[in-house]
């Protein structure tokens, strides 16, 4: 063992309190830093799980909305109204994203919004506290699946038929959490099964449309886990009825010339001159079997409830590789680019919208905490460091009358700091280890669904990885050695007859 690690070994033991206090705060940081990057990478493998495996895949294909980014809660754009836009050519787009050699499977779907209700009263919540004090309003909420039979359940196995069968091709209705009928039931007071209905109100920014929905099967998440139970599967033709995805609401109005007129004029004045109103008409009158024929005339009603059937909203992917998700975002968006298409690609993150984002904020605001912490530890390092320097004073003057150098002494500190660290962090991380370890054994609920997709599931279950023990452990072996630095070159300021004076 070279001589500076022996002297830097007697001089901790020597020393043994000061060394104790240093090392309790590195150990504390490096408990800190390990179990907090284990739960954010639960946190993160968590959210990538319950998104790919349940809802978006591994690439997410969506129109482009000039009020916000797209996801598969809709536009994230100011109050929430925006619409979300439909794919272009979506039979084109597919077959190109079939015919990718990175893509395994892939299926078209759409989502949207709905609320049960009782009586077809819609979103009025009036009288359900006297009702039912324990009643939870959310349990009236859907958000609602509209997907392709054929191909959807073949991207997504991850539910279990518990009564009734899932929706299949041509088929109208929906399936529903068992749990959350059940809920309903309670809400509503009377049994619900299979081939009973629901009504719904859904929701968009096309408005509001009440829709009598058969239930065709009740499911339960195969996993633990992510997905919520206010999640329903129903029919692509009911969810586009329900979104404003119809004929009606799609086809374009075509104005005259006179309809327009007023829209060109220059002079605003001019349209409220003399002539704004007509002379009423000499002879004529009501025409009461005009006005019948204009009523009894329901086309434009049918065009609205009438389904587009070229509508999708988005396209799942589920990749050969998942590694390779970004090769084929990137290939898919260049493709879209180059042939001025207006569909993006994403990774799940782009999909999971705000709860993906949730992940990165997290990161970011223990990040900042983290060298917050740092810089607090330094500092508290630096002032215990500082005393035991100056208490060794003499012992550094000695040294420097008996010849040893400036670069001998900086060294001799330099190993203790990092010894210190090593040791005292190794301790820190292999605590924060046994906490990880007890956590997941202890199966410690998280509470509610936001939370166990936050946390890595129902149960608190983070993990730590060898990348980021070593880097914590690394991270607070440099923040030793730089909390040595100033307090060293402070003594070694003194001169040696001063120092040994001093002593």
């Amino acid at each position: 063992m070279p001589v500076t690690l022996r002297l830097a070994f007697r001089n901790l033991f020597e020393h043994r309190s000061k060394s104790l206090i240093i090392g309790i705060l590195l150990a504390v940081g490096t408990f800190i830093l390990v179990l907090g990057n284990s739960f954010i990478d639960a946190s993160k493998q968590s959210i990538r799980e319950a998104f790919t495996e349940n809802y978006t895949g591994d690439v997410f294909v969506s129109g482009v909305s000039a009020e916000g980014e797209v996801s598969l809660f809709g536009v994230t754009s100011v109050g929430g109204l925006a619409a979300t836009p439909t794919i272009p050519d979506y039979d084109k787009i597919l077959s190109g994203i079939q015919a990718n050699p990175l893509v395994d499977k892939a299926t078209g779907m759409a989502t949207g919004y709905g609320i049960v209700t009782k009586n077809g009263e819609g979103l009025s919540m009036e009288g359900e506290g006297k009702e039912s004090d324990s009643f939870d309003p959310a349990s009236r909420f859907l958000f609602m699946f509209g997907i392709d039979p054929q191909s959807y359940w073949k991207v997504f196995d991850t539910i279990t038929i518990t009564s009734g069968k899932a929706i299949g091709p041509g088929e109208s209705g929906l399936i529903i959490n068992e749990t959350h009928l059940a809920k309903i039931a309670k809400w509503q007071k009377k049994p619900l099964a299979v081939g009973d209905s629901l009504v719904i109100q859904g929701i968009s920014s096309a408005g509001m449309k009440l829709r009598e929905m058969k239930i065709l099967g009740t499911y339960k998440q195969k996993g633990e886990g992510a997905a919520p139970e206010q999640m329903a599967f129903v029919d692509i033709d009911t969810l586009r009825v329900m979104a404003g995805m119809t004929i009606g609401t799609n086809e374009a109005i075509t104005l005259s010339p006179q309809q327009t007129s007023m829209l060109q004029a220059k002079d605003t004045d001019s349209l409220f001159g003399d002539d704004l109103f007509e002379a009423a008409p000499a002879k004529g009158g009501f025409n009461e079997a005009a006005l019948s024929a204009q009523l009894a005339d329901t086309k434009a009603r049918e065009l609205a409830n009438t389904a587009d059937t070229g509508a999708w909203q988005f396209i799942v992917v589920k990749t050969k590789n998942r590694n390779l998700s970004a090769q084929l975002v990137k290939s898919l968006n260049a493709d879209y680019q180059a042939k001025d298409i207006a569909v993006k690609a994403g990774d799940w993150q782009k999909a999971a919208g705000p709860y993906g984002q949730s992940v990165d904020v997290i990161r970011i605001v223990f990040t900042i905490a983290i060298v917050i912490l740092s810089i607090v530890a330094i500092i508290i390092i630096m002032n215990t460091f500082v005393i035991s320097v100056i208490e060794r004073t003499g012992e550094i003057g000695t040294m420097r009358a008996i010849g040893a150098e400036k670069g001998f002494i900086r060294k001799l500190f330099a190993a203790e700091a990092v010894v210190l660290s090593l040791v005292f962090s190794t301790v820190g991380a292999a605590l924060a280890l046994a906490t990880v370890a007890i956590l997941n054994a202890a199966r410690i609920p998280t509470g509610n669904p936001f939370l166990a997709i936050l946390l890595g599931g129902k149960y608190l279950s983070p993990f730590a990885t060898p990348q980021n023990v070593l880097f914590s452990i690394l991270g607070m072996v440099l923040v030793g050695w730089l909390a040595h630095l100033y307090p060293v070159s402070v003594a070694l300021r003194i001169e040696p007859v001063e120092a040994m004076r001093n002593d």
